[in-house]
């Protein structure tokens, strides 16, 4: 059998193993950017946390009570002042990418009270009435902890109340 030099299309094998190589590479890319959505969701739970703690740390420093308010696009830090709140502009807002859900929950529940978006006919001078209050002495009220759920991201970020503050413990739960 005489083979003609000029060979023409592939073989059946060939076609085979770069349909197997671009499979497994969409595969792997397909993991890794799902890796990359739990990080960022992680992440950005992990910020509030600390925004949380610059709250708390900022009543003990300052004496005074400091709160989280639901704000246009997210919570805004307020300080009670002449017996009223008082939006601050330090610690800045704090902006979820996505829509969130944040709750008051009372022991192991994962649903509680709501923390409701701003209100737009509360008079613009006066800020809204915070729904978590960091007290000068160091306590947290009121005693619950606080459950964050983002909108596209079934596990829910569970924040625990501890002694010194707010703990992050990530949960997976069933919604």
């Amino acid at each position: 059998m005489l083979r003609n030099s000029k060979q023409l299309g592939f073989t059946l094998l060939e076609i085979m193993v770069v349909v197997f190589i671009v499979a497994t590479m969409a595969g792997l890319s397909f993991f890794a950017l799902n890796q990359a959505s739990d990080r960022r969701y992680s992440s950005q739970a992990k910020d509030f946390l600390v925004w949380l703690e610059q709250l708390s740390d900022l009543a003990m420093l300052e004496g005074s009570a400091y709160g989280v308010a639901a704000a246009e696009q997210g919570f805004q830090a307020v300080v009670f002042y002449n017996y009223d709140w008082y939006e601050v502009s330090l610690p800045e807002p704090f902006y979820f990418d996505d829509e969130v859900r944040l709750s008051l929950v009372e022991g192991n529940d994962y649903e509680g009270e709501v923390i409701n978006r701003k209100n737009n006919s509360v008079n613009q001078n006066r800020a809204q009435l915070p729904s978590i209050i960091m007290q000068a002495d160091g306590y947290i009220e009121p005693d619950a902890n606080l459950s964050l759920a983002f909108e596209n991201y079934s596990p829910m970020f569970i924040y625990r109340q501890e002694e010194n503050g707010f703990e992050l413990a990530i949960e997976r739960s069933l919604r």
